[in-house]
Parts: structure tokens; C-alpha cells; sequence
């Protein structure tokens, strides 16, 4: 049986269970200094890289901004998750988030056409 599916599909689906993940470790777990919080991040990396490769399968381009993202979620997990790092707090989470986001924004300003007055 061969289904259709959209990009915004894909997209859906992956928020569902980025929305999921963090629901389930948050009441399970309760806490991001526990050990398993690197394996709920390698969840994350393999949610947002995984949607991504989907959006290829079907011809769509691959969200730039899920790609940082997820690869900064794969290097924050394997850090915790080898013991590099002691724990996951809110700042470091934060920025696992964030600066992939900022870096895709600079990198977009950067390469857009310049407009002439």
C-alpha cells in the first residue's frame, strides 16, 4: 500500500512526538539531571533528523532550522550520555535550542540579496 504524504505532514507528525517526548520524560522522569536525560535528547535528535530524511523521501527540501537543531540535540546527548557533561539544566538545554537557530538566521541574513534603493 503506497500513501501520499506531505512535508506539512511530516512536519506534524514530528511536533506530535517532539510534544510527546517531552510530555512522557517530563512526567516519567520529572527531572533533566537524571541519566536518561541524554537519551530523551538522542529522542529529539533522531525526531527532528528522521523528519527531515522523511522530507527528502518525498521531495521536499529538508527544514534548515530542524537540521541544526536536531544535530546540536545529537551532540548534547552524546555528551551526556558518555558522561562529558554531568547534567542537562535549562540554560544548556536553552541553548542547544537557540544558538542552532541563531545560526541559521545569520546564515539566511547573510545570504539573501541585497536590495538597491
Amino acid at each position: 500500500m503506497l500513501m501520499r504524504v506531505s512535508a506539512k505532514t511530516i512536519d506534524q507528525a514530528a511536533l506530535v512526538a517532539l510534544a510527546a517526548l517531552v510530555l512522557t520524560y517530563s512526567v516519567v522522569i520529572g527531572d533533566a539531571s537524571s541519566p536518561s536525560a541524554g537519551w530523551a535528547w538522542l529522542g529529539v535528535a533522531a525526531i527532528l533528523l528522521g523528519a527531515n530524511a522523511a522530507r527528502l523521501n518525498v521531495g521536499a527540501r529538508p527544514s534548515e532550522r530542524g537540521i541544526a537543531v536536531g544535530v546540536a540535540a545529537l551532540a548534547l546527548a552524546l555528551l551526556r550520555v558518555t558522561g562529558i557533561i554531568a547534567e542537562v539544566t535549562l540554560p544548556v538545554a536553552g541553548a542547544a535550542v537557540l544558538v542552532p537557530l541563531l545560526l541559521v538566521w545569520i546564515s539566511r541574513r547573510r545570504s539573501a540579496p541585497r536590495r538597491q534603493s
